[in-house]
């Protein structure tokens, strides 16, 4: 049984190309996850943990290509902790193997660009036929409307989340054009 495991933080580092006994791409790089507490109305960082994160194959060329040193990140994958001994000294590290990885939107924005390679992997079979006539993406700053039966129309008549004229309705109205908006409807985030 293996412990799976989501983790946010910062690169420590750039992240550093390898190759597995194999011949596969395989990319490792740290993150540091501090955890912040609420203490007399300031926020202060209480503890940092340091994972070692392992990526493999696409994933590799993707964390390559995308990431870098001090970039906010969330990481999915298996965790695994290692007893380790070095120079008279001893402990415990935290590795994982990530099965994802993407940018945490909290901090910043992105731009997603999908690989060429896979999509065309992705339409030649494999697929769910509803998704093969739309990846649903769309462009920065566009909102198209879902089309009937996709998951973005829950309905499925075509309404999906959007009225007419673009505007959000039903639950999806409590979000803000920037994102879900906080709760007193300001920007701000306690970390």
């Amino acid at each position: 049984m293996q412990d799976v495991i989501v983790v946010t933080g910062n690169l420590t580092a750039a992240p550093e190309p390898r190759t597995t006994s194999s011949g596969a791409a395989m990319t490792t790089f740290t993150v540091a996850s501090t955890e912040r507490r609420l203490d007399g109305g300031r926020w202060i960082d209480v503890h940092t943990n340091f994972y070692r994160v392992s990526t493999h194959r696409k994933l590799a060329e993707h964390a390559l290509a995308s990431l870098t040193k001090g970039q906010r990140v969330i990481v999915a994958g298996r965790l695994r902790l290692k007893e380790w001994e070095a120079n008279g000294r001893s402990g415990v590290s935290a590795d994982l193997d990530a099965t994802a990885v993407g940018p945490d939107l909290l901090f910043g924005t992105t731009t997603f660009e999908k690989d060429a390679e896979m999509s065309g992997a992705a339409q030649s079979g494999g697929v769910h036929p509803s998704h093969s006539e739309s990846t649903g993406w769309a462009a920065p700053g566009s909102s198209p409307a879902p089309t009937a039966g996709t998951s973005g129309d829950p309905a499925g008549d075509g309404t999906g989340v959007r009225d007419g004229a673009g505007a959000l309705v039903g639950a999806a109205a409590g979000v803000g054009e920037g994102g879900w908006d906080a709760p007193d409807g300001s920007d701000t985030t306690p970390f």
